[in-house]
């Protein structure tokens, strides 16, 4: 079986594919919006001289397609594991191959899931994930939460090339960082994708978008940084002023104040236009140092207006999940 050349067939075709390939069509089941079809290999069981029963197992929903195939030959699984290796696909936790219950290796737009479960005492079962991501076309990115569909480092590197994009922590909090990938590192296009797989840097968590983020190469950096210009479908961008955002919202938004936790982010239970649950907007502040802004816990967008203070969006923090939600085809 070769992983790579079956990665990039499209599903219209796999069936037609597979059953070249020797895989017959056993049966079609199905889970929530996923379609899963079993095909068997029904010519002679061994390939190369390696007897294995070998099964794949496909996984469609309306804009992602898997498979699995499934070998019971140590020696077949050794092969492709070599194979795709020579191919350029890598592995973050290859040297704890031993104790790792899965290796995900990785290349381009393609990732292969490597796992193996014991059938009986004598009979191992290997199995290959194997999952090409269909990534936007240049003209489908125009605004910020079209960057959801990148789901890990690797995929940023091969769209949109190795000095556009660096490896990188970002401080969560004091005592709290994760591993990250920014995009357009110190310019006006800077963009954060916080990674849940750190082992991996894969799995998007949160994107973060704004000028001098979080980031440790950014906050090294001794020269300013452009205005953001990436902004979202409501019109939301760094770098807006509160009466701006004040005016787009259409209603009055309360933030938190200096005696909260979270000091400037926009309280997701505020009403208006806009949708302040999708994403958390945190407001930066030229003039809030004195002790009247200090105490407070949560101050209301005109109040502060009325105040004259100079408040801006310093930082857009995206859900992916939440993104995902509300673009769902009807019926989903």
């Amino acid at each position: 079986m070769n992983i790579s050349e079956v990665s990039y067939i499209p599903k219209q075709k796999f069936d037609g594919y597979i059953a070249k390939k020797g895989f017959a069509f056993v049966s079609t089941s199905y889970k929530a919006d996923t379609i899963a079809r079993d095909y068997d290999f029904t010519k002679n069981k061994a390939i190369d001289s390696i007897p294995a029963q070998r099964t794949v197992t496909s996984f469609s929903t309306r804009e992602d397609f898997a498979f699995t195939y499934r070998t019971t030959s140590l020696k077949e699984y050794q092969k492709i594991k070599a194979d795709i290796k020579k191919e350029g696909f890598f592995c973050e936790r290859e040297k704890d191959s031993l104790t790792a219950s899965s290796l995900l290796f990785q290349h381009n737009d393609v990732t292969v899931c490597l796992s193996s479960k014991q059938i009986d005492d004598t009979l191992t079962e290997y199995s290959f994930l194997i999952k090409k991501q269909e990534l936007p076309r240049p003209k489908e990115i125009s605004f910020a939460e079209d960057l959801v569909a990148f789901n890990s480092h690797e995929q940023l590197r091969f769209y949109f090339g190795d000095k556009n994009v660096q490896k990188d922590i970002y401080y969560l909090s004091e005592k709290q960082i994760g591993k990250c990938s920014v995009l357009f590192p110190n310019t006006s296009r800077q963009v954060v994708f916080l990674w849940a797989d750190q082992q991996n840097n894969c799995n998007l968590a949160k994107i973060y978008i704004g000028g001098q983020l979080m980031a440790e190469s950014s906050l090294q950096y001794d020269q300013n940084v452009p205005e953001n210009l990436w902004r979202l479908k409501d019109g939301v961008r760094p770098g807006m002023s509160l009466y701006q955002l004040r005016q787009l919202n259409d209603a009055a938004f309360n933030f938190n104040g200096g005696n909260s936790k979270n000091t400037g982010m926009i309280s997701s239970d505020s009403t208006g236009k806009l949708d302040f649950k999708k994403e958390n907007i945190i407001l930066g502040c030229m003039n809030c140092s004195d002790a009247a802004f200090s105490k407070k816990a949560l101050i209301n967008s005109d109040d502060a207006i009325g105040d004259e203070r100079i408040l801006f969006i310093h930082t857009i923090i995206i859900d992916p999940s939440k993104v995902r939600a509300t673009e769902k085809p009807a019926g989903k």
